[in-house]
């Protein structure tokens, strides 16, 4: 029944023929192209879906959009299009979002204004004078210092107890520092949190409310849940619920550096800025049960290269590791067991993933297909 439903998907896909020409903007539906259309062989999309079917792995969505246009998806375990799911960490691609929209309309001064003068009357703060000196800046590249130790080195035990806190933003605070912010990176997902919480104390409106307002209703996201704190503030973090195709409009908001529909959602100045490498995960890491999957971060977005070399030797227990071609460089945003949104600008590209991969190294599974099968393809001319 599955390959029988991805069939239906891709020639249904095959039937709508626009040519490369201007672009239109998917915000109250998507158009659907064939690949051959906008210069993509379809071989590849097919060979991709049946591998991941013939494998079985565990990958519940996937969209591919080039030029703009669909040109293949894939959906197994009883979910489609409009299914909406917790897209984990890419959550925080959005809260950077909405982050560079707020310094765009001066709501925030800069990405270099500093919590103390955020939030001038939080208590915690108050008494320590090195929260004062964290800058929006730090928290969006992951070197804030703050001592949240919430992410998998740390087996997630401070996402737990900040769940069980009856104020998450004071609760965060008061872990206090580790390491002098700006110096060294430590993924943070109590930091993102804040991120969002300077949104609410800046906007005095939900965050939610402001991304409607401000995103969501311009790119088309209607349908969506976003899980609040004890204080009504939207997790920065994490749990927003999207479907992969409004996944996928974040990605071409990026692709066109902030513009849609004639329109500069985000300055595209903020969207160079969100993407370019800011920090290094990895530097000063020896030990390979202690690294983080990939090498650069920007604002809240990573960039493509693995800590793993291409991961060449997982991709041969996946049955890859046929390409070796130098990729081009691209960027992705990436959430908890296999979300993602790879940005591809060489190729004009977008692809949204969601997935359940629960073994470790497994969550760079998307990124192997997309390498192996859809940035390897041959122009039939």
């Amino acid at each position: 029944m599955l390959a029988k439903s991805i069939l239906i998907i891709f020639l249904g896909l095959c039937l709508s023929v626009p040519a490369l020409g201007k672009q239109y903007w998917p915000t109250i539906e998507w158009k659907s192209s064939s690949p051959q259309s906008q210069d993509f062989d379809p071989r590849s999309i097919r060979e991709m879906f049946q591998f991941i079917q013939k494998k079985q792995f565990p990958i519940d969505s996937v969209v591919i959009v080039k030029n703009g246009y669909l040109i293949g998806e894939f959906y197994s375990n009883n979910t489609n299009e409009h299914t909406l799911s917790n897209i984990y960490s890419v959550t925080k691609s959005f809260t950077s979002a909405l982050v560079g929209i707020a310094i765009d309309k001066g709501h925030i001064k800069s990405e270099k204004q500093t919590l103390g003068s955020i939030f001038p009357r939080n208590n915690v703060i108050k008494n320590n004078p090195k929260l004062k000196d964290i800058r929006v800046r730090n928290l969006l590249t992951m070197t804030s210092g703050l001592k949240t130790r919430d992410n998998h080195l740390s087996n997630y035990a401070g996402v737990f107890a900040l769940r069980n806190s009856t104020n998450w933003v004071d609760y965060i605070f008061s872990l206090g520092t580790e390491e002098k912010q700006g110096q060294y990176y430590n993924y943070s997902n109590g930091g993102s949190h804040i991120l969002s919480a300077i949104l609410f104390e800046i906007a005095k409106v939900p965050v939610e409310k402001y991304a409607e307002r401000y995103l969501f209703s311009h790119i088309g996201i209607k349908n969506y849940k976003w899980e609040k704190d004890p204080q009504g503030i939207n997790h920065g973090y994490s749990n927003l619920e999207l479907s992969a195709r409004d996944m996928a409009k974040l990605g071409l908001l990026y692709l066109n550096k902030g513009q849609w529909d004639k329109k500069q959602i985000i300055s595209a100045s903020w969207i160079e800025k969100s993407l370019k490498t800011h920090s290094y995960p990895n530097k000063g890491r020896f030990n390979p049960l202690k690294l983080y999957p990939y090498n650069g971060y920007g604002y809240q977005w990573w960039s493509s290269e693995t800590a793993w070399k291409a991961d060449l030797s997982y991709r041969k227990a996946w049955g890859m590791g046929n390409n070796s071609v130098q990729q081009s460089e691209y960027f992705l945003a990436l959430g908890y067991e296999g979300q993602y949104v790879f940005i591809v600008p060489d190729h004009n590209m977008v692809i949204a993933f969601k997935s359940q991969l629960k073994i470790a190294r497994d969550i760079l599974i998307p990124k192997a297909l997309v390498e192996e099968f859809l940035l390897n393809y041959k122009v039939d001319k």
